[in-house]
């Protein structure tokens, strides 16, 4: 009878423990989260200044849910003569410090060209909890002023520039993306080259008033207009120095050499006529030869092709065969992406950037040659294309 009355005791002192848990879990929570200090930073831009740097923070904010539950962001600026510092501003302005682990977008100011590219990312690469997958680019004027734009689908900017720089446009030769991992290789291989994005943004007819709060030196308020944000153009770095901007032509041969393409568009003129042509199972890759009297990088592209549009009238040929392209248009093709890659050569070589990784290739290759020719190697090198499309059958 004592063991039974003991047992009964023991289950009801549990229960009641269990449930003063519970209510203090769901009333209380012990200090351990605070609101305030609960917002992910999902982007970051730089602007280079004077005196050091101006970073922008842009965070998503937990709120309460209503109905279907609505997002809410917040955008912060501090400034310091480092990044460190700059970021430790926010934490003086904001009372929480702006972690990075969720940050998966890099943006670059139009500033930024004029200094050591790795000097401003250093704080990146030197921080742990930056993940190095998170996408880099370079954008025209303030990258504060970038996140502060509002995009047509009313959502974070951050969101609208990462689905611009997603793997789907970079496999259609649309967008040169690259992260912080892939950004450090490059730099740090025999050919010491880098390149990203170029982010642009246009506003749309139709104005609209953003729920952006812009928080710089205690001053907040809503930014205008619906902004659309496209990568066509792409900026390229030599030795951690800018080396200029490729054209939207040169970008697509870039991605075509460095990526692996699914599909990509070009514009090819047969006769008086222009056609846009569809490039499918895209497969090209280069490589050094090094054994003739000059050093050779050899691009070689294959790919099947069928025409999207042109300003041709359709025979009923054409019209019953939509898929098959004309010899001569699949030889018009070939020309348009030889001059998309020969125009990317004469870059390379007028602004000593190599971003056909030649140098690179050639240490691997030939590393007594690769000694001997690695001050001047752009200039005495030969590009050579083997470049075949044929018609989707």
């Amino acid at each position: 009878m004592k063991a039974t009355a003991l047992q009964r005791v023991a289950r009801a002192a549990v229960l009641a423990l269990v449930a003063l848990m519970l209510f203090l879990f769901f009333s209380n929570d012990f200090g351990l989260v605070d609101i305030h200090k609960s917002s992910i930073v999902v982007a970051v831009g730089v602007d280079a200044e004077r005196e050091g740097y101006a970073v922008t923070a842009q965070a998503a904010v937990p709120t309460p849910s209503k109905g279907e539950g609505s997002a809410a962001y917040t955008q912060v600026t501090g400034r310091g003569a480092t990044v460190a510092e700059a970021l430790d501003d926010i934490n003086s302005k904001t009372g929480f410090y702006p972690k990075l682990t969720f940050c998966n977008l890099v943006i670059l100011g139009e500033s930024c060209k004029d200094r050591d590219l790795f000097t401003v990312l250093d704080y990146f690469y030197r921080n742990d909890s930056v993940p190095l997958t998170a996408l880099v680019g370079m954008c025209g004027g303030m990258a504060e002023e970038l996140l502060a734009k509002q995009p047509a689908d009313g959502g974070m900017s951050s969101s609208a520039i990462q689905r611009a720089m997603s793997e789907e446009l970079k496999n259609s030769a649309n967008c040169s993306t690259i992260n912080l991992k892939l950004l450090a290789q490059y730099h740090g291989s025999a050919s010491a080259a880098a390149y990203m994005p170029l982010i642009s943004s246009s506003e749309g007819a139709e104005g609209g008033t953003a729920t952006v709060s812009a928080q710089q030196d205690g001053q907040s308020g809503p930014k205008q207009g619906k902004a659309e944000f496209t990568c066509r153009q792409t900026v390229a770095f030599s030795g951690g120095k800018y080396a200029g901007t490729l054209t939207e032509r040169q970008a697509v041969a870039l991605d075509l050499v460095r990526n692996a393409t699914r599909l990509a568009v070009i514009n090819a003129r047969c006769g008086n006529d222009d056609y846009t042509v569809g490039l499918k199972s895209v497969s090209c890759r280069a490589r050094m030869d090094a054994g003739g009297r000059r050093p050779a990088v050899k691009i070689r592209l294959r790919a099947l092709a069928n025409v999207q549009s042109s300003t041709a009238a359709p025979s009923a040929e054409g019209s019953a065969n939509t898929h098959l392209v004309k010899d001569e248009v699949l030889r018009a093709a070939e020309d348009a992406v030889r001059e998309y890659m020969s125009s990317l050569a004469d870059f390379c070589r007028r602004n000593d950037c190599d971003l056909l990784f030649a140098k690179l290739m050639l240490s691997r290759k030939d590393p007594a040659a690769y000694g001997r020719l690695k001050d001047d190697l752009l200039s005495v090198t030969d590009v050579e294309y083997d470049i075949k499309i044929k018609s989707v059958r």
